[in-house]
């Protein structure tokens, strides 16, 4: 290990620099270097001049989020670090299986509160597929309610560790996000739950949320299929807010840059969770357009995309000037995809302008 690039959280970026491959490497032989990711809770921190144990699949199939070689050990294994209470084990009987407290176990200073805990007493739950929008949507909540207390819930259908995300770590430090709270498989928050029910409960009865924000980690999954996508997992998300008594929001993915078609003005991901797979009606929040100075082709797209939204649902209009100026509020850099806001504005804009919504239906 050559080099400590930066330290985020309980996350290390490191410079490795190989010595050695396995036997018929075709890649990543000795001598090469690469940018490796140290996850502290599960392998311990490292030092310049260590020796380390590195997977570079990601790397190997140029993935964009995953794109690190991660570190499996060290010369020296730290010790165990098993907390005292607690027996929920996240990443289940993986090499690296984590064990944590749940809010919800016995042993829980929290438990007879969630044991209890039944509604969600019309909290607003947005829900994003991306993980991209999130600081989009805290901007815009705080452009209307600076005071608020945002929860974010990280799902398990991206990354697991929450402390691969830089723009969390960052968003905790700065105060946007009041607590964070890791669901099912996925681990490293402030609070860990078993379940995303219980993961909603948990951000309004023991976090005490105003707003609760729920999006998968990064690294998406999709396939070209229709259904072979992570982001599915919204469709959940919504279900079990609108059954635990919240006030459901979807956030629509949209872009006006995607060199992809069908993610052009609204992504046909999206259509297909709310149109198709979404079982109740719900309030839709999108900003106007004349601000945006979209393509003519994205902008007639994102209309007719709209109006196959309101079929089903009540679509919210949302002035775009207002979800503009709410991005320039964020404190971590805005990205999707590798583009930034300036490239992709309409990408931020929709989120930014569910948090607006959200924040004016609360006021």
């Amino acid at each position: 290990m050559t080099a400590i690039r930066r330290v985020w959280g309980r996350a290390q970026e490191v410079t490795v620099k190989i010595t050695a491959a396995p036997p018929g490497a075709a890649s990543f032989l000795p001598g090469e270097v690469v940018r490796g990711l140290v996850l502290v809770d599960l392998v311990g921190s490292v030092d310049e001049g260590d020796e380390v144990r590195i997977d570079c699949s990601a790397l190997d199939k140029n993935l964009g989020t995953g794109g690190y070689a991660t570190v499996l050990a060290t010369a020296t294994l730290p010790a165990d670090n098993v907390v005292k209470n607690g027996h929920i084990v996240k990443a289940r009987y993986m090499p690296h299986q984590h064990i944590v407290q749940s809010v919800e176990e016995p042993d829980s200073e929290y438990h007879e509160v969630l044991a209890n805990a039944g509604s969600l007493d019309s909290v607003p739950v947005i829900a994003a597929d991306l993980h991209s929008s999130v600081p989009a949507v805290v901007a815009g909540i705080r452009t209307v309610q600076p005071d608020a207390r945002i929860v974010y819930v990280w799902d398990d259908t991206a990354a697991l560790p929450l402390a691969f995300s830089m723009a969390v770590s960052k968003m905790k430090e700065n105060s946007e996000l009041t607590a964070t709270i890791t669901s099912g498989q996925s681990f490293g928050g402030d609070l860990e739950a078993a379940s995303m029910p219980s993961a909603l409960l948990a951000a309004r009865h023991v976090a005490h949320a105003d707003y609760i924000v729920v999006a998968q980690g990064p690294g998406n999954l999709g396939t070209a299929t229709k259904w072979g996508f992570s982001g599915t997992a919204v469709a959940q998300v919504l279900h079990v807010a609108h059954a635990l008594g919240g006030t459901p929001l979807p956030v629509v993915r949209a872009s006006q840059a995607d060199p992809r078609a069908e993610h052009r003005g609204i992504s046909h991901h999206s259509l297909s969770v709310l149109n198709d797979l979404v079982l109740i009606p719900l309030r839709v929040a999108v900003p106007t357009l004349s601000a945006l100075a979209l393509p003519r082709g994205v902008e007639a797209s994102f209309e007719h995309d709209v109006s196959a939204l309101q079929l089903r649902h009540e679509v919210d209009t949302v002035d775009g000037q207002a979800c503009l100026d709410a991005l320039e509020k964020t404190t971590v850099p805005l990205r999707t995809m590798g583009r930034s806001a300036s490239e992709d504005g309409l990408a931020f804009a929709v989120a930014s302008a569910v948090g607006i919504f959200a924040a004016k239906l609360k006021s």
